[in-house]
């Protein structure tokens, strides 16, 4: 809500006043938020869908691995496979090769837009999927020597046809708020660099309005 000098945000009993705003939640949450501030924009957020998914990290001893190029894969649909991606962990993060010099980790998605139930198959269930995916997609024979199985409900935004220019509809409708801006996957990418990005924008954006609103004034990051 709107505070005197700027924003309140209230958790229970709890208000923080702030000068500035910067939204990260998820679509739903940021739709609740704006609902009474930016309608226009709370609805654009409500007709964001998301997907469901699971990650299934495995560890295998490196000596067993088929010698795997580049730093994973994508699966399209149409293959008809469990996942639909792998990552090859210890080739793209050298921390985690570093951290296990004698061990291979990678990791594979399950679950894509309108597949909710292969997310809550059996942890046992998932492993052996991708196991079987790996070995059709590399020739992986190794058995792991760990796994794990990581599940994040509603966690994957979904960017359909239209999707760039209902970004840029719910821009408009928050930029006539002053100090506050969205920032988060629901907009311009899921990955760790698009999400910093667009805290950068958000970010910057606020200081150029804050600078505009009181010509002199200075600010700190």
């Amino acid at each position: 809500r709107t505070g005197a000098t700027g924003w309140q945000v209230v958790s229970g009993d709890r208000v923080l006043t702030a000068d500035a705003v910067v939204l990260a939640t998820p679509a739903g949450p940021a739709a609740a938020l704006l609902a009474e501030h930016a309608p226009a924009a709370a609805r654009e957020l409500g007709a964001i869908e998301y997907a469901s998914m699971a990650l299934v990290t495995l560890a295998f001893h490196r000596s067993e691995m088929p010698d795997l190029t580049g730093s994973g894969f994508l699966v399209p649909p149409v293959d008809g496979h469990t996942i639909k991606a792998s990552t090859f962990s210890s080739r793209k993060w050298r921390w985690v090769a570093d951290a296990a010099p004698d061990l291979f980790v990678l990791r594979t998605s399950v679950g894509r837009h309108g597949e909710e139930e292969q997310v809550h198959r059996e942890d046992a269930d998932l492993v052996a999927a991708s196991l079987k995916d790996l070995a059709a997609a590399t020739g992986l024979g190794a058995r792991p020597v760990a796994t794990t199985v990581t599940r994040w409900p509603g966690g994957l935004p979904q960017y359909p046809i239209g999707h760039l220019a209902r970004v840029a509809r719910i821009r408009e409708a928050v930029a006539g708020l002053p100090g506050l801006r969205i920032a988060g996957a629901a907009y311009d990418g899921v990955g760790v660099p698009a999400c910093v990005a667009s805290a950068h924008r958000a970010a910057d954006e606020i200081i150029a309005t804050s600078e505009t609103a009181a010509p002199g004034a200075g600010h700190s990051s």
